[in-house]
């Protein structure tokens, strides 16, 4: 009888270790957007932009100041997440992260989800907020921004357009793309090879005209000196007085 109970028992056991795993890893993943959102959801209440604090390299220190006072010209409810968007759904997880914050927030306004570097994100608005032609704006500004220029830059590109009256034109026939900050480097790093290079020549130049310039004046003035000699008079030759003064003495 006992034999019996421990062979149940194990196998119990043995089908809750190897059955749990399996059960419970879907559930997980499934949660993890939402743990977050309810988490950053928490921090929108408090201040309507929220920039993580995962990527000091690609954020500037007043990177929340600089987005509050962008987006304050827009005259609406805008609420901004800064974060990485890798992870956060299984094909857009932006836009699910930006559903999934306005229904824990439950707030009507504008809702933009952008990643830190400025590249991809979306915006979504939702409720009877004034009708800005987000869509639009939003693209033209991804096409007008440097790829590395950061989430900042990409927000108060946005906002000029969105208020430009132009947006759908310059969505079809966007500005020419700044360079990014890494060309911007290199280009500098050329620059000044290129002064260097020519501030190299100019010495070797210099130099070289000196050296040149004191050869042809020894050339020169050995040229001029045997010059005059050729143009002087020539002396006629003395002549000798030993036979006058022999006669005299006679």
């Amino acid at each position: 009888m006992w034999r019996t109970w421990s062979v149940l028992l194990a196998g119990l056991v043995g089908a809750v270790l190897l059955g749990a795993p399996a059960g419970a890893a879907p559930v997980t993943e499934r949660a993890e957007p939402a743990g977050r959102a309810d988490a950053v959801a928490a921090a929108l209440r408090r201040d309507p932009v929220y920039v993580t604090d995962h990527a000091p390299r690609a954020l500037p220190p007043d990177a929340a100041a600089r987005i509050r006072a962008s987006v304050a010209r827009l005259g609406v409810p805008v609420y901004v997440v800064v974060t990485p968007v890798s992870g956060l759904g299984p094909e857009n997880p932006s836009e699910s992260f930006a559903a999934l914050l306005r229904d824990r927030l439950g707030k009507d306004g504008v809702y933009i989800v952008v990643p830190p570097s400025g590249g991809g994100g979306e915006i979504r608005q939702f409720g009877g907020v004034r009708g800005l032609p987000l869509d639009d704006a939003w693209s033209a500004a991804g096409s007008e921004t440097a790829y590395d220029a950061g989430a900042p830059e990409m927000i108060a590109r946005f906002v000029d357009i969105a208020l430009s009256g132009r947006a759908r034109e310059r969505r079809d026939h966007p500005r020419p793309k700044p360079e990014s900050k890494v060309r911007k480097a290199l280009d500098a790093d050329d620059a000044a090879d290129r002064r260097a290079g020519r501030i190299e020549w100019g010495v070797f130049a210099a130099g070289t005209a000196l050296s040149g310039g004191s050869i042809l004046g020894l050339l020169v003035g050995r040229r001029v000196r045997s010059a005059r000699k050729a143009a002087a008079p020539r002396r006629p030759p003395r002549k000798s007085t030993k036979k006058s003064t022999r006669k005299a003495r006679g």
